[in-house]
């Protein structure tokens, strides 16, 4: 066998290639990833052994329950919760010196103590309700009775300030709750389960451990990798029906998928939130209906305490970099590699359906990685390393950085280099992972690759004039390092910070999260004028294992004049073409998946940028001339100062298509400008042809964007579990998705016509009102685009069924952004 020997080439294993000058496994490997499994009542019931895959009537009736709870406002706030709770961590390891902070006793604790007077609000809240209630039976309540009782849940007894993490929260839950009283009530009103002989007093009680709970994981979630709570929901319909298989939803296995979560998605937390509720309400005894609270209680206590694998990593990553800055020139590192690799196969999920296992995996991967590093250990190398970072910029984004630093930023690039690798071996199937003549020539080329991305050129022009493919730039020449150098590591930071001039053409044409264009965004948030060039620096981010959009702005100082991430991210994606556009070096971006572009959640290596914007004499104080050396873009700065218009929001679409009655809702957020162009078109007395078509781009472009991943698109059948609606319709026959998104633009156009042409006056009244922008609801009753995606689902594809009635619409307009209140 070669392991790397005289059978293997690559520039980087060859001396003259280098211009240099002359001078056990770990606790985590074994760790529990996910939560012990929660196997719904409602599976039990309706996925009975030898049952026809169409779906029964009751389960497309706890199916519509399940998706008439979801609140858009509630994933928003666990999102700022769990970042919340986040920079409390990241403090306290600040101030403990930058160790990372691993004793689950001490996070259990900090959790108890900063969060407990909101779980003692949240309880008072809802024992409020629960006393206005009193013990009348809901079989003999009114829907709208329910809506006065739960006004206790519009001030929260706490004073939080509108718009905070913990306000939001509790106004999102209360709304869900709601949801959930209103349901139980519609459902005792036709005698329908046990819940129909319980009083409103009894099923908050019954509740609120369910509501407490998630609160406890929003919060542990930001404490540590949050672990994907719905997989084994997920994974029990796979095995049931056709329609899911393994791995081709967002939450079921990641086999087969190239690129792994940075960290859990947060919002998966409202929909277990939702089961639990929905079992509680459809239980059939009411001793059943206190299960789901208990169960759920356990697993909160379960994910507070849970080993965190990225802060086992960040452990392993320290002690490696150590041992890598302790070695003599090419020592042989196997037994160090064999040591750190176990810590990275569980937050990279590396296969393990290997004859025994990974220890078996870890020992080859560390034999063949070994070699592959041995010419960058030692004092010899590692000063050249350093004296080549310092060269690409090191400190330009370690500003203080000292010679300890720089010898720490070498062994820090060594160290991803081995993580890259692990990486780019991840997704190899099966069959090459148990061949190690096959796996030997995969680990060369993943080295390489991570050697390209990680490393400064440290290879001589000649090599790389033969191999182009071995660096990943032309101009800018910089490097890839983790920030902070020390501790854990939260992301990586490009170490160029070049100077940019973004004309209109360039940021319509270079896309971002949401469907967005670049263009959009600088309205939206930096509040340019349509026509205005941008100048602005460009400082590029990598994620690593744990990295978030929020640890990335609080890593850097960032203001987000919103404070809400999640709505409008200063972030973009450093795709190819964005790369291309801005800097000129496509190979500096990175593909992203469609899941990882709803600027939520984030993908292990996946790139984005953040457009330091600056006034023009600004600029040329920084960036005399206007434009480096390394500059890629040669128009000058604009003469006079930039136009600023009020920010706002960006536009969005969000979609929920009910097949358990074939009705289609749709909900277009139209920008403030957007709004305040057709308002001033209907005053004019413009047609409304003429108003609508400048929106027809864009609006294709949010549909797309919601029906293609994130969480603004539910899809209400029995067979689709909530949060993996975009993976459902992947499974659909070809042309539905086509179909789908004409039948959403068709649904939307129509109904801004009708609001424009015959409710002119409700329409410029909403955008009088002081909310930003204005929501457009569409609600198509007997679609006939969803019965035929019901049959689809329903496993009957060929027998497309008819709606039961004509299409009807009905159109309103609100002003604000209608998914939560200001």
């Amino acid at each position: 066998m070669s392991v790397l020997g005289s059978g293997s080439s690559s520039p980087f294993l060859a001396a003259d290639s280098f211009e240099m000058p002359d001078e056990g496994e770990s606790p985590a490997a074994s760790a529990p990833l996910g939560p012990a499994a929660y196997e719904s009542p409602f599976l039990r019931s309706y996925l009975r052994e030898g049952e026809d895959p169409a779906v029964d009537p009751e389960a497309e009736e706890f199916a519509a329950f399940l998706a008439e709870l979801y609140e858009p406002g509630l994933d928003d706030a666990l999102l700022r919760l769990a970042g919340e709770a986040a920079a409390e961590h990241a403090e306290i390891e600040s101030g403990d010196g930058g160790a990372v902070y691993t004793d689950p006793a001490a996070v259990r604790q900090l959790m108890d103590d900063r969060y407990a007077p909101l779980v003692r609000e949240l309880e008072s809240a809802i024992d409020a309700v629960a006393d206005a209630g009193g013990e009348r039976a809901l079989h003999a309540m009114e829907e709208n009775e329910v809506d006065t009782l739960f006004e206790a849940f519009a001030a929260p007894p706490g004073g939080h300030p509108p718009g905070s993490p913990s306000f939001e929260f509790l106004f999102g839950i209360g709304n869900v709750l709601k949801k959930v009283a209103k349901g139980a009530v519609g459902l005792a009103g036709r005698g329908l389960k046990v819940v129909a002989n319980l009083a409103l007093g009894p099923l908050l009680a019954k509740l609120k451990p369910i509501a407490v709970a998630l609160l406890r994981k929003a919060v542990a979630a930001g404490l540590k990798w949050l672990p994907e709570g719905l997989r084994p929901y997920a994974q029990k319909l796979a095995e049931r029906l056709p329609l899911l298989g393994a791995g081709e939803s967002e939450a079921g296995d990641d086999t087969g998928r190239e690129t792994v979560d940075a960290t859990g998605d947060v919002r998966e937390l409202q929909a277990e939130f939702g089961m639990r509720a929905a079992d509680t309400v459809f239980a059939d005894t009411e001793a059943a209906m206190d299960r789901p609270g208990a169960e759920y209680a356990r697993e909160a206590d379960r994910a507070a305490v849970r080993p965190d694998p990225v802060a086992e990593l960040d452990r392993a990553r320290e002690r490696f970099i150590a041992e890598l800055g302790a070695a003599e020139d090419g020592t042989d590192l196997t037994p160090q590699l064999e040591q750190f690799l176990p810590a990275a196969l569980p937050v990279l999920k590396l296969a393990l359906k290997l004859t025994g296992g990974r220890s078996v995996l870890v020992k080859t991967l560390a034999k063949f990685v070994a070699p592959l590093i041995r010419r960058f250990v030692g004092p010899t190398a590692a000063a050249a390393l350093s004296r080549a970072l310092v060269d690409a910029g090191l400190r330009l984004i370690h500003l203080e950085a000292g010679p300890e630093d720089e010898r720490q930023a070498a062994g820090a690039a060594m160290a991803s280099v081995v993580e890259d690798t692990v990486r780019g071996v991840a997704a190899l199937p099966e069959h090459i992972l148990a061949d190690d003549t096959l796996l030997e020539g995969f680990v060369l080329e993943a080295f390489e690759q991570a050697a390209a991305r990680n490393l400064p050129q440290i290879l001589t022009e000649a090599t790389y004039q033969d191999r182009p493919e071995l660096r990943e730039d032309l101009t800018l020449r910089g490097a890839w390092l983790p920030k902070p150098l020390r501790g854990r590591h939260r992301y990586r930071k490009y170490t160029r910070i070049p100077w940019v001039t973004v004309s209109p053409y360039q940021a319509a044409h270079i896309g971002t999260f949401c469907g967005l264009n670049l263009g959009d965004t600088l309205r939206s948030r930096l509040g340019y004028a349509p026509g205005a060039p941008v100048r602005a620096r460009v400082h590029l981010y990598e994620a690593v294992p744990g990295t978030t959009l929020d640890s990335i702005m609080r890593g850097e100082g960032l203001e987000d004049p919103e404070g809400e991430l999640s709505e409008t991210p200063a972030l973009h994606p450093l795709t190819p073409d964005a790369a291309a556009l801005l800097l000129g070096e496509p190979a500096l971006g990175e593909e992203a998946e469609a899941r990882y572009m709803d600027g939520q959640l984030l993908g292990v290596g996946q790139r984005l940028y953040y457009l330091e914007a600056a006034d023009a004499g600004a600029a040329a104080a920084a960036d005399p001339g206007g434009a480096s050396a390394a500059q890629p873009v040669a128009a000058p700065a604009p003469a006079a100062r930039h136009t600023r218009a009020p920010a706002s929001r960006p536009g969005r679409v969000r979609i929920n298509l009910g097949c358990t009655d074939d009705t289609l809702r749709a909900e277009l957020y139209l920008t403030e400008a957007e709004a305040q162009r057709l308002a001033a078109g209907l005053r004019q007395g413009q047609q409304a042809g003429q108003l609508l078509a400048p929106l027809i781009r864009p609006l294709r472009l949010r549909i797309r964007a919601a029906l293609t991943g994130g969480h603004r698109l539910r899809v209400v059948h029995g067979a689709v579990p909530s949060g993996v609606g975009a993976a459902a319709l992947r499974r659909l026959p070809a042309a539905a998705p086509a179909q789908l998104a004409g039948a959403v633009e068709d649904a939307l156009t129509r109904g801004l016509a009708m609001l424009l042409k015959d409710h002119r006056e409700a329409f410029v009244a909403a955008t009088e009102a002081p909310e930003d922008g204005a929501t457009v609801r569409v609600v198509l009753k007997a679609a006939p685009v969803l019965a035929r995606v019901r049959s689809a689902l329903d496993g009957r594809p060929g027998r497309p069924g008819r709606p039961a009635a004509p299409a009807t619409m009905d159109v309103t307009v609100t002003a604000g952004h209608g998914t939560r209140r200001r």
